[in-house]
């Protein structure tokens, strides 16, 4: 997946706002670029619903993975303000596209934080290589169970195995260079708080 990882402004400072949200919209291209790829596999989705749930489980699992990937790197409080608010404008991308998608009139963004929340919980569990900055097996085999879960009947046996061999680690490639150049300033903008 190619993503823009410059910053335009290359003399200026970069908020933490403005990294959460750029963190937020790759993973959001991320999450709708794995529901196609499961398509496109001829995994089986059937409503716009089930594909708004599976981007919902990818998001969960890419705000746990990026918090594991600043740890080392950031205080525990500018990694909190980092994750919360790139959390905070996923949950609003989500809000605004069921909105978009299923219907108007609901509170979409409060299930997702709950799921978001139990989500965050049960990962923070898991092991992590800080060696390789990827999570332990039971990790993505937890993420795949979550997808398998959310899709449709057919060859659901084989969505984890596919989940944890393919797409987490095209997905980990893609956010880690993200991180690296947007928030660990491998790019030429200084970086602020």
């Amino acid at each position: 997946m190619r993503i823009r990882t410059k910053w335009h402004n290359k003399g200026r400072e970069v908020s933490a706002e403005e990294k959460a949200n750029t963190l937020a919209f790759i993973s959001w291209r991320i999450a709708m670029s794995l529901v196609l790829n499961l398509e496109n596999e001829n995994f089986q989705t059937d409503t716009q619903q089930q594909r708004l749930d599976v981007i919902s489980e990818t998001l969960a699992f890419l705000i746990s993975v990026t918090d594991r990937l600043v740890a080392e790197q950031m205080e525990e409080d500018e990694r909190r303000e980092l994750v919360s608010k790139m959390a905070l404008k996923l949950a609003q991308t989500y809000q605004e596209n069921c909105e978009d998608l299923i219907g108007r009139e609901t509170n979409y963004k409060t299930g997702f934080i709950d799921m978001l929340n139990e989500r965050l919980n049960a990962y923070a569990e898991c092991s992590w290589s800080n060696e390789k900055e990827e999570p332990g097996f039971q990790y993505k085999r937890d993420f795949g169970n979550h997808i398998s879960l959310r899709m449709g009947e057919k060859d659901n046996k084989y969505i984890t195995e596919h989940v944890i061999e393919i797409e987490v680690p095209q997905a980990m490639e893609t956010l880690k260079k993200a991180k690296y150049e947007m928030v660990d300033g491998r790019s030429t903008a200084r970086l602020g708080t």
